[in-house]
């Protein structure tokens, strides 16, 4: 390309989840799943470029086993075979259109320059093999109206060739004492001027049509340039460059040969690509370095707006595209993945200090007097409030737990907001929110740890049930704390989860059990009304929840089932007759919740890292997935369409745009029926 391209960029994004406050760094929680892991000891991605094709956002990578990749972005997959034709490590990567076509060129340490079909995978005529020694650099543009491509190599050679040829166009320009390391283009005084760096730290520019050196070279840096690209500033051509060893970024008006502003500061050693975007109308930078880092730059500036981590070892190229309307970074790196990163995700968000010492187990939310809470429950034993807008500490911590408290629900008891603990310390406890302190006595009876909290308010009637590791489901009347019925003991081992529902008027609970049954037992008594079994041998239950969907009542489950190879769904279930309705396309969930959003049935799923939000009436993903640096261990949605997530020590909470609300089906009243029961905790 003549000069890089900057992305304008909408707002809002139209099928983002928007963050609003976190206690990790935002920038963790900017990263997709990574698009793929190379295989061991062929592991570093040295190059990515992004392209479209048949109307599909893709990237293709180039890695250090001589082989292009392509990856679709709105799958995550990879597409094809790899591309072979290299015999070394390619570093250098561009994309044009030749003939309509999507291409790509690459350059090798083969000394090889290529370029490829995208849309058969296939190399069109023969490489470029004119440079005598590592071919780094390369960029595409156009002479006399014809796609062209741009190659620098370490003979000190910079080449122009025709992409529809393979003809090299003019002599090569020299000048370069040793290697060129990048090569770009840009528009100068109305000519195509080419701008190389050198191992020197020098930049030339040269007439692209004629291969004349314009003027002196300048230098950049006092070490190799390591990265260099171009693009317009305020009208004016510049590039921006980055030092292999200083660490620094500088910008430079080509026009002056002159930097524009202090050198940026902040990558802690060298950086080895820079891509340009435009957000909210502001022209930004993103940067990739070797320490590991991506960070997002104001172009005009140079203020640092946000530092991407992820990544576990050195960035070498960075790429920009839209995805979803959203504006994307594609990073590869020596640890053998390829990332893409929400730019605009976390910019308006707020890092607050952490809350929980230790591992967060569950969460839930509440409204105390007026106030929207996140109410969360920690391996520390403590149970923690914040803010649900602000995410600023509500009250202190509410403690008395021996143990990890792994489950969390809300109700009303008289008319004070209540939290429902379950803890690994056998005990049930109740906590007014409003004063900060535990209601009554703890509830005791279970003689193993308590696994599940839920609750219900049949007829306005306050009610509790909890599961066990001791094989029990206890139902309790919080204003007395007496349990209500015998404790259902029907289940052989643990009964990890359990939720509440309404069958034909009449409020009832619903437990999974270690053989795969879903046991529901009417509220008011204890008393187990109806069995369904996938047979006798079942796949034990590990997550359960319960939700209306078209005005029935259904329960979606997931097993853990170590006998099985394959991965494992997420079903659903009607409760009243135990038939099986179909699943999501959601495997090997460890945590799972669902609820009604403005009346609509929304599931929320966790698998690992990754957080996937469902229209359980089409049973497709609303909006794209969340992805964090650690496994998630809670989750929670309230009737607003907030998301909250626990991931180890860290708390998130999200919102939808209006575009997300609306894909999933308009999210108006008519869509469904409110849940009998406060949410219940959700964890892994």
């Amino acid at each position: 390309m003549s000069e890089r391209e900057m992305f304008s960029v909408p707002v809002p994004s139209a099928k983002g989840w928007g963050l609003r406050w976190t206690w990790r760094s935002t920038g963790e929680l900017a990263s997709m799943p990574p698009l793929g892991q190379l295989p061991p000891k062929k592991r570093s991605v040295f190059a990515v470029a992004a392209a479209v094709l048949d109307g599909r956002p893709l990237a293709v990578s180039a890695s250090s086993d001589g082989l292009l990749r392509l990856w679709d972005l709105a799958t995550d997959q990879q597409i094809g075979s790899p591309l072979t034709g290299h015999t070394d490590a390619v570093h250098g990567l561009a994309t044009a259109t030749l003939d309509g076509r999507p291409v790509a060129v690459s350059a090798g340490n083969d000394k090889s320059a290529r370029v490829w079909d995208l849309t058969t995978g296939r190399q069109i005529g023969s490489p470029f093999t004119a440079h005598a020694a590592i071919v780094r650099g390369v960029t595409t543009t156009r002479l006399h109206g014809r796609p062209a491509a741009v190659t620098g190599g370490f003979d000190g050679a910079v080449r122009v060739w025709d992409l529809a040829t393979g003809e090299q166009l003019a002599e090569p320009f020299t000048g370069h004492e040793y290697m060129v390391t990048k090569v770009a283009t840009a528009e100068l005084d109305g000519r195509t001027v080419v701008v190389s760096s050198g191992s020197l730290g020098k930049i030339r520019l040269s007439d692209l049509a004629t291969g004349e050196q314009l003027g002196e070279p300048f230098t950049a840096h006092k070490d190799t340039v390591s990265t260099l690209a171009t693009t317009m500033l305020q009208g004016r051509p510049v590039a921006v460059t980055g030092g292999h060893y200083d660490g620094t970024v500088r910008v430079w008006d080509l026009a002056t040969r002159q930097p524009i502003g202090e050198p940026w500061t902040g990558h802690e050693r060298g950086l080895d690509g820079v891509a340009f975007a435009t957000l909210d109308g502001r022209p930004v930078a993103l940067t990739a370095g070797v320490d590991r880092t991506v960070r997002l730059w104001d172009l005009s500036t140079g203020k640092q707006l946000h530092v991407f981590t992820g990544h576990t070892d050195f960035v070498w190229s960075v790429d920009i595209t839209m995805l979803d309307g959203r504006p994307v970074a594609v990073t590869g790196s020596s640890d053998g993945t390829l990332r893409t990163w929400d730019l605009r995700f976390g910019l308006e968000a707020e890092e607050l200090a952490a809350g929980h010492r230790r591992t967060v187990l569950a969460v839930t939310t509440a409204v105390v007097d007026g106030n929207p809470v996140v109410v969360a429950g920690g391996d520390d034993h403590s149970v923690r409030l914040w803010g649900l807008a602000s995410g600023r500490p509500f009250g202190q911590p509410l403690m008395g737990h021996d143990g990890p408290v792994r489950a969390l629900a809300t109700t009303i008891v008289g008319d004070r907001a209540v939290a429902v603990t379950g803890s690994d310390d056998r005990t049930v406890r109740l906590w007014d929110l409003a004063a900060g302190r535990e209601l009554g006595a703890p509830l005791t009876g279970h003689t193993a740890p308590v696994c599940s909290v839920a609750t219900a308010s049949p007829a306005g009637q306050p009610l509790i049930v909890t599961a066990g590791a001791d094989k029990t489901v206890r139902v309790w009347n919080p204003a007395t704390g007496e349990q209500i019925g015998a404790p259902g003991v029907s289940h052989r081992r643990w009964v990890r989860a359990v939720d509440t529902a309404v069958i034909d008027g009449t409020p009832v609970s619903v437990a999974g059990s270690f053989h795969g049954a879903i046991r529901v037992r009417e509220l008011a008594t204890n008393r187990q009304i109806h069995t369904s079994s996938p047979g006798r041998h079942g796949p034990p239950v590990q997550q359960l929840a319960t939700t209306v969907v078209g005005g029935q009542p259904v329960v979606l489950t997931t097993s853990e089932d170590w006998r099985r190879e394959e991965d494992v769904p997420v079903r659903l279930w009607e409760v009243t007759t135990g038939r099986h309705l179909g699943r999501l396309p959601a495997v090997n969930v460890q945590v799972l919740t669902a609820a009604s959003v403005h009346g609509h049935p929304v599931a929320v799923t966790a698998s690992g890292p990754m957080v996937e939000i469902w229209d359980l009436t089409t049973r497709r993903r609303i909006g794209s997935r969340l992805h964090f640096p650690d496994a998630v261990t809670a989750v929670a949605v309230d009737e607003a369409g907030h998301i909250v997530v626990g991931f180890r020590s860290g708390l998130a909470v999200f919102t939808a745009p209006g575009a997300v609300l609306r894909e999933a089906g308009e999210f108006t009243d008519a869509g469904g029926v409110a849940p009998v029961a406060r949410r219940r905790r959700a964890r892994g």
